[in-house]
């Protein structure tokens, strides 16, 4: 006999729970357990409508999301005795799209077998476009945006800044493009394209769609456009999918783009039962994609019902106060009137007591506070004394740190190795994460010149010998540039005998690395991308680290076909170049496959964007000064591109007003303001983001300097921002009750 546990919902769950049909928004706060309400959901809905045709649609936009949902319904239907899981389908919004387009690729002028670039694929074509623009004569052209500069090491800095930048602003400029009809070739006839960045955006746009139709690809901007454009001109494709999904559930609508949403709409006209949730005060994705959360704002004013889930049993009753207030601050106080709306005013509520639920955290006494130091030096080499402390009093908490940018994780991590903390960094450039490329580099280097004794020590030092003892380790390196590299690959070493423990790990994992290297040496590097998974089975690692070797044979395989004549000294110097998008890329996409859990008594650096979804114990938020969270359009921020000539600083305004002209003949809003908004309105969702990450304590701290060097000139002086601020009056309210 099957016992079935009763489930207590929460009186802000019941209203939701008792949906049966219709339009329905759930705007949910952070920790309100909106998954656990939408899988018990469904379950319901599938029980209750068994016999009904068509199935439940739910859609997220991430596959871990996905296969989440899949496996908590599916648990959910097995405990209830349901044993047929057919009656639902998870997928992504991209997923729906393909398959909408693959049941009639005709329509738009496809081949049945056309394959889809996910943004793996695209940052490595689109990153190649870019480097052949500017070694096609394009040099010139990309560096006159620049501002002057005399100082050559100063030019340098620009340089790299305007490098690391620009990819996402021709990335998301050709996504406008395309969400606005406007073809590579329509973009080259019109006389706007030889116009200031764009004529920069046309050259790689075509480029890079030459490249996608040359492979058969479409690339996710495609998959969307081409989705809408084949159900708008075939009814009864639409009407197939309209029968096949009788409800649509629709997670993490806040970062859904309006075609996005006309898609879903589309599929939901016959039956009407649509369910988006989402939480538009986590709408984080707005300045690097075309999410926009007043979509998800718009259908809360027309849905059926709109139930808000507003209890959350995440973070102390402290900090919920702290965000509330923030919320409070934003909504009725902040002087930019258009930021006023950046945040719902939604007050966020600690869970009923004694009612079987999980509760909110009650630490014994006030545990928020916001400081201020000379240095961002200061300010990460205090924050890891804090960290250190409270590892050694509470070590099974776990400690998020947060910074804005991913330039800055490096710093805080170079902190926590020299405090020899272990901690965790969730970023491309983390070294721990970049390891396995470089060791790769390392081997392929030593490959290129076999006889350099220290490209072989550097090889075995690095990437085979593994021990604790660093001065043993060390003596032993010195032993061995007494030999040349065949005496010690090939030959028992006599005449000056190793002076170490024979049965030591450090001797056998150095022996293994030696027969390695041996093989290695010997495979042929014809076909460089079998060289380096011949390598990957040659190295211990971890299945992440498997998979990221995976993606860089695939992006070697890439290259050769996009230059058959490069060699593998070109592939290693790709290799080494720190900066290449691909292997940031690359890195994300592997390390976020099957998401990230912060563990008790871990400690984990990310930036405020990787932060969301996640929480910990102890939270650090760094940086909060106005420059990184401003609050009016006239402040200094990263608007304004610092390193670009005064006519180019808002590269982004200036690309929206030319397509803007190109499709309505004018220049319909004010860009400059608008992308200035839209930063501060991010940037206020992102500070809110951090606090709620926070389940006991709460640390926020800014600084007027980046370094010492930067301190003597007064002008680089940074305030603290407008919301520390104001939080920091009800912190020092709140502390002088506590004592």
């Amino acid at each position: 006999m099957r016992i079935l546990t009763k489930i207590n919902y929460r009186k802000d769950q019941i209203p939701i729970m008792n949906y049966e049909c219709g339009t329905m928004a759930v705007p949910a706060v952070p920790g309100a357990g909106k998954t656990f309400i939408v899988t018990n959901l469904v379950a319901k809905l599938l029980e209750e409508n068994k016999n009904e045709k068509g199935k439940i649609l739910i859609l997220t936009y991430m596959n871990s999301a996905a296969n989440n949902f899949k496996g908590r319904i599916k648990k959910i239907l097995e405990e209830k005795g349901i044993e047929s899981t057919n009656g639902f389908e998870v997928m992504t919004i991209h997923s729906l799209a393909a398959k909408i387009i693959k049941e009639k690729p005709e329509a738009m002028m496809l081949s049945e077998d056309f394959n889809i670039a996910d943004d793996f694929q695209k940052t490595m074509m689109l990153n190649d476009c870019i480097n052949t623009f500017r070694a096609s004569g394009g040099e010139t052209a990309f560096r006159f945006f620049l501002k002057e500069q005399k100082n050559q090491m100063w030019y340098d800095i620009q340089l790299e800044a305007w490098e690391n930048g620009f990819f996402e602003l021709v990335s998301k400029s050709i996504s406008n493009l395309k969400y606005n009809d406007i073809s590579p070739q329509s973009l080259e006839a019109n006389t706007l394209s030889n116009k200031g960045i764009l004529k920069i955006i046309s050259f790689i746009y075509t480029e890079y769609d030459k490249r996608l139709k040359q492979n058969g690809l479409l690339d996710y901007d495609d998959l969307l456009i081409y989705a809408y454009k084949t159900l708008c001109s075939d009814d009864k494709l639409k009407e197939k999918f309209q029968n096949r999904y009788r409800y649509v559930f629709e997670d993490e609508c806040q970062d859904s783009n309006e075609i996005q949403g006309k898609i879903i709409k589309l599929i939901c006209e016959e039956h009407n039962n649509l369910v988006r949730v989402g939480d538009v005060n986590q709408s984080i994705t707005g300045t690097f994609s075309s999410s926009d959360p007043k979509f998800f704002k718009e259908f809360m004013k027309e849905a059926d019902y709109c139930y808000e889930m507003n209890m959350s049993n995440r973070s102390s009753a402290d900090i919920l106060e702290l965000a509330n207030n923030l919320v409070q601050f934003v909504c009725n106080d902040l002087v930019q009137i258009e930021c006023r709306d950046a945040l719902q005013e939604i007050e966020i509520k600690t869970v009923e007591k004694g009612q079987g639920y999980k509760e909110n955290p009650e630490p014994d006494k006030y545990q928020i506070n916001a400081l201020w130091y000379r240095t961002f030096e200061d300010e990460v080499n205090k924050t890891v004394k804090f960290v250190k402390g409270l590892k050694a009093k509470y070590p099974n908490k776990s400690i998020g740190i947060l910074v804005p940018y991913n330039s800055q994780l490096s710093q805080v991590s170079k902190v926590l190795e020299q405090e020899r903390l272990e901690f965790e960094e969730l970023g491309p450039n983390s070294k721990n994460k970049r390891k396995i490329i470089d060791n790769i580099a390392k081997i392929i280097d030593f490959i290129l010149e076999p006889d350099d004794i220290e490209k072989l020590i550097i090889a075995l030092s690095d990437v085979f010998i593994k021990t604790d003892n660093k001065e043993g380790k060390s003596d032993f390196l010195n032993i061995l540039r007494q030999y040349t590299t065949e005496e010690i690959l090939y030959s028992d070493i006599k005449d000056k005998p190793l002076i170490i423990d024979y049965k030591c790990d450090m001797y056998i994992t150095f022996k293994v690395g030696l027969n390695y290297l041996v093989e290695i040496l010997e495979h042929s590097t014809t076909k460089i991308d079998e060289l380096i998974l011949f390598i990957k089975e040659r190295l211990d690692l971890k299945d992440e680290e498997k998979s990221l070797v995976d993606y860089l044979a695939f992006y070697v395989r890439y290259l050769i076909n996009e230059m058959p004549n490069i060699t593998l000294r070109e592939i290693l110097d790709i290799l080494y170049d720190s900066r290449n998008k691909v292997f940031n890329y690359m890195i994300d996409v592997v390390y976020e496959i099957n998401g990230y859990e912060p563990e008790p008594g871990s400690i984990t650096v990310c930036n405020y964007h990787k932060s969301k979804g996640m929480e910990w114990d102890q939270v650090f938020l760094l940086q909060l000064n106005k420059f990184h969270f401003p609050d009016n359009i006239n402040q200094k921020f990263q608007c304004d591109k610092w390193y670009l000539k005064d006519k180019y600083k808002n590269t982004e305004a200036l690309i929206d007003n030319q397509i803007d002209l190109l499709v309505n003949g004018k220049i319909t809003q004010n860009y400059y303001t608008k992308t200035k908004i839209d930063v501060i309105n991010e940037k206020i969702r992102l500070l809110y983001v951090g606090i709620t990450r926070a389940k006991e304590t709460l640390i926020m701290m800014g600084s007027s300097y980046q370094n010492e060097e930067e301190s003597k000139n007064k002008k680089k002086m940074q305030e603290p921002c407008i919301y520390l601020t104001r939080l920091n009056q009800l912190i020092k309210n709140k502390r002088g009750m506590d004592k």
